[in-house]
């Protein structure tokens, strides 16, 4: 009974903590673990995908955090679509989301505009260099805007980033990660192969 009295309690857990996911925005969620929030329906380019994301990864790893929301559609806002199209408003209220474990300065990218929040700090000055970085249309367009905004606020706090000159896309990854597991399990077999081998000579 009492097993079964704490599965049920962490069924019910599970089932809130799915309903809280699901009622907020998904990138207060993934900005938790990780630097940039890139939804999948927007079908971005991997390419460029891993570009921004080694830029991001770059410019905290050379001392000026920052995370990046790139928001395509007002699905990717889940419950607060009324911050649709506000990205200077959501860009607060994502701080305020994160704000229990990140203080950092965050970078929201819509196709009409940035919003920028590093709490306690006047955003005036980034906000006058965002304006003057143009946004393309289309997913492709968002991650252009995105990656001229990290580094050219990156430039402005005196740091000097670059994306890497190699990335890796999640399918060049997965073919990287299947050719390791192939070599792995050949390796074995030949070990097998010839521990049959020696076992049969030695009888």
């Amino acid at each position: 009974m009492r097993a079964l009295s704490l599965l049920a309690a962490a069924l019910v857990a599970a089932g809130v903590a799915q309903s809280a996911r699901a009622d907020g925005d998904p990138a207060s969620d993934y900005l938790l673990g990780t630097k940039v929030f890139l939804p999948y329906d927007a079908k971005f380019p991997p390419k460029q995908s891993a570009e921004l994301t080694g830029l991001i990864v770059a410019a905290n790893k050379a001392g000026f955090p920052i995370k990046v929301a790139v928001i395509w559609s007002d699905y990717d806002m889940g419950s607060v679509t009324s911050l649709w199209r506000k990205p200077r408003t959501y860009a607060k209220f994502l701080g305020l989301e994160l704000g229990f474990v990140y203080k950092q300065r965050l970078l929201v990218v819509m196709a009409n505009g940035f919003g920028f929040n590093w709490p306690k700090h006047a955003p005036a000055a980034e906000y006058a260099l965002l304006a003057k970085i143009p946004i393309p249309s289309g997913p492709a367009g968002l991650l252009t805007a995105a990656e001229a905004a990290v580094k050219q606020l990156a430039a402005a706090g005196g740091v000097d980033v670059a994306a890497p000159s190699h990335v890796t896309t999640p399918a060049q990854q997965n073919t990287h990660d299947r050719e390791i597991i192939l070599v792995a399990v050949l390796g074995a077999l030949a070990l097998a192969a010839m521990a049959r081998y020696l076992i049969r000579r030695s009888r």
